[in-house]
């Protein structure tokens, strides 16, 4: 596996423009450390999810309808 790149602040302001979303002047520095350690922690769980045990896990979804005023569904 190679190694990620650094994420600085020209790369938050790619990322964010990619993305097309605003980014106020100078708030790069501020989301590096926040934007990093997202990335960290989600190839971390990413490495976990891959591993063979986890391979028959699938993703749940649950719909509720939220209850009547009278306290019935």
């Amino acid at each position: 596996m190679t190694t990620p790149p650094t994420i600085d602040p020209a790369m938050v302001r790619a990322l964010a423009m990619m993305a097309e979303l605003p980014l106020a002047e100078g708030r790069e520095s501020t989301i590096v450390p926040i934007l990093s350690a997202w990335v960290k922690d989600a190839n971390e769980l990413s490495r976990k999810m891959s591993a063979a045990q986890h391979w028959t896990v699938t993703p749940a979804t649950i719909f509720v309808h939220p209850l009547q005023p009278d306290g019935k569904a």
